[in-house]
Parts: C-alpha cells; sequence; structure tokens
C-alpha cells in the first residue's frame, strides 16, 4: 500500500506542470494570468464541490463545527491562488522545468522544517543527514536545469 500511495503521490504531482501550462494557455486567451488562475480555481470549485455531493453528502452539516477550527487553516485557500496564479504567469518566463525544480525546492526546504519542529500540529520527523543530502542533490538537480 505504501508504494501505491508513493506511486499515486508521483502522478497527481505531475498534474502541476500540466496544470500551469493549461492555466497559461487559458490566461493568454482570456485576459492574462490572473484571470486564467481565477478560471481554473472556479472550475476546481464546480468539481471539488460535485465531488463532495457525491462521495459524503454528510460533511457537509459538519460545517457547523468550523467556528472552532483556528484562523490560520482557512488561509490555504490564499496560499493556493498565490501559488497558481504566480505559477501560471512565471512558467511563461523561465519555463515548466525549471519553475517547478525550483518549486520543489522550495517545497523539499520549508517541509524539513515544518517535519522537524512539527508545526501545525504535524507529526515531529527529525531532521537526518540522508534527508539534508537528498534535498541538496535536488537543489543541485535545480541548479543543472537552470543552466
Amino acid at each position: 500500500m505504501k508504494y501505491l500511495l508513493m506511486f499515486v503521490t508521483l502522478l497527481v504531482g505531475a498534474l502541476m506542470p500540466l496544470q500551469a501550462i493549461l492555466n497559461s494557455k487559458l490566461g493568454k486567451q482570456i485576459g492574462g494570468p490572473l484571470m486564467g488562475s481565477m478560471i481554473s480555481f472556479v472550475v476546481g470549485l464546480t468539481f471539488l464541490l460535485f465531488l463532495n455531493l457525491a462521495s459524503n453528502y454528510q460533511a457537509v452539516g459538519q460545517l457547523r463545527h468550523s467556528t472552532a477550527t483556528p484562523w490560520w487553516v482557512w488561509t490555504g485557500g490564499v496560499l493556493g491562488a498565490i501559488f497558481v496564479g504566480y505559477i501560471t504567469w512565471v512558467n511563461q518566463k523561465q519555463g515548466i522545468a525549471l519553475t517547478f525544480s525550483l518549486v520543489v525546492s522550495g517545497q523539499l526546504l520549508i517541509s524539513l522544517f515544518i517535519d522537524h519542529y512539527g508545526l501545525f500540529g504535524s507529526a515531529v520527523r527529525t531532521i537526518t543527514l540522508e534527508k539534508i543530502l537528498g534535498v541538496a542533490l535536488i537543489i543541485g538537480g535545480m541548479l543543472l536545469i537552470k543552466k
């Protein structure tokens, strides 16, 4: 099961560059990267709404418990909008490979920090030399892609 999840995660990760290209093309057609990103979010919201209704209708009733939720957990959508909007714009300037090698490098650096300190309620996973070397290799790969 562990390897199946890893494989599916790899496939889902492969969708990100495709989304960036599609959003960029859409933005060029309809008025810019922010408009392309907004349409992407509207389509995504519609998809998730139907998926939620089809799979777990009772979850809608759980919204009443949302008042006990810390304010900062609601900011994920804003972070997603910043990410999608920026990536939609910047991939046209520097290319998809460099853009996503930088994205992955940034994600790994902050992920190590979050894991090590157990931030935002995540489980603590100590930084090891192997993890540092793994991230260094990926950053090295990003530098090679940049050339």
